[in-house]
């Protein structure tokens, strides 16, 4: 008996040591409001299929062009459970950035592959890369919104700026193009932007700040529907950089809403089967549901909105199961502690104590 127990306490180190090598493995600690461990810095936070990740810088362990993300899968104990590896293929620099289509909320959970300010590609999750070559480029222009299916395809929307033309595409298991179709064709109307888009129950929703309206195609590139947008949400003029008005999603109602993030006082509009339904605040079944998009808590039983752009909080993410996680760089088991260069922390708040966390916050305003 004393021969096995010594043997399971040998493998148990060389499991743990083979592990370190790999990352470092860290210990949670409590703070007021739920959990938190120590992460390492320049992570990032990213939900792909209802799963957590914190995705590294990317490597290139072959001195050459051809990168490596590693995923590194989060469970609700904080703890990384496994990490898997994705080759990114046509780049031109080591210079790499991975940026989200839409923080927080989005239906999207897709990256975008940026090399030396170009864009060369997508990471729809973690097993599928679509790179974009410098031809589709050159002919389709920049691509502005994508989405998944839930049979694995995807739907990549690009615009080509010379002539004003948006082309939506549609993209097999494989990533190659099995259909695609400008938005003008599938629409019949030639007054269109696209200011934001989603893909949500295996519709693709696109909001046009020049039509006033909201356009629901289907997977196979038809029109559904084109809900004209009402209210004070009319005529919101994008600025430079994008538009203020975003889809988001509520993960544990699984229901899509439109809002104006700079102005939320315009209106909060749940997107039915049949149209575009404004919010009215008071309803029991939004009792503790937020949106969380833009850096704030939008309250969908009261008028309220908190924000949470501060140092404290860069990244976070709301779950399906209304946990919510996000990263700091501040240790939340120790508040008063000052900021230490180089240390990063990962955070866990339960639904449970989210209405308190979401309070303290609001004392900090």
């Amino acid at each position: 008996m004393k021969k096995v127990i010594l043997l399971l306490i040998i493998c148990s180190c060389i499991v743990v040591g083979c592990a370190s090598e790999d990352f470092k493995v860290y210990r949670t600690k409590s703070f007021q409001y739920g959990e938190i461990v120590e992460i390492e810095e320049g992570d990032k936070l990213q939900l792909f299929k209802d799963s957590l990740y914190l995705i590294p810088e990317v490597t290139f362990p072959d001195n050459d062009l051809k990168g490596q993300v590693e995923f590194r899968k989060i469970g609700s104990n904080l703890l990384s459970e496994k990490s898997t590896l994705l080759e990114l293929t046509n780049l031109e620099d080591s210079i790499v950035d991975l940026t989200p289509f839409s923080y927080n909320s989005n239906p999207s959970g897709e990256l975008s592959v940026f090399n030396f300010n170009k864009q060369v590609g997508i990471i729809e999750s973690t097993e599928k890369y679509i790179p974009i070559s410098p031809k589709m480029k050159q002919e389709k222009g920049d691509y502005i919104g994508t989405g998944t299916f839930t049979n694995g395809e995807n739907v990549i929307m690009f615009f080509e700026e010379t002539n004003g033309i948006y082309t939506l595409t549609r993209w097999d298991k494989q990533g190659k193009i099995n259909k695609e179709g400008t938005l003008t064709a599938i629409t019949k109307e030639k007054n269109l932007s696209v200011e934001s888009m989603a893909v949500f129950e295996d519709k693709i929703y696109v909001y046009s700040y020049k039509s006033n309206k909201v356009y629901v195609i289907s997977q196979d590139l038809k029109l559904l529907h084109a809900w004209n947008i009402e209210g004070e949400m009319r005529k919101v003029i994008p600025e430079k950089w994008g538009s203020s008005v975003k889809f988001v999603l509520q993960r544990e109602l699984h229901e899509l809403f439109i809002y104006n993030y700079v102005q939320p006082e315009q209106g909060i509009y749940q997107l039915t089967k049949t149209g575009l339904e404004k919010l009215e605040y008071g309803q029991e079944k939004y009792k503790d549901m937020y949106l969380y998009a833009n850096e704030g808590f939008y309250s969908l039983h009261e008028k309220q909105v908190i924000r949470t752009d501060t140092e404290d909080i860069y990244q976070g993410v709301l779950m399906k199961n209304g946990d919510y996680y996000f990263t700091t760089t501040k240790d939340f088991s120790h508040p008063q502690k000052e900021l230490e260069e180089g240390k990063a922390y990962l955070n866990k708040v339960s639904k449970k104590k989210l209405p308190s966390f979401i309070d303290s916050l609001k004392s900090k305003e």
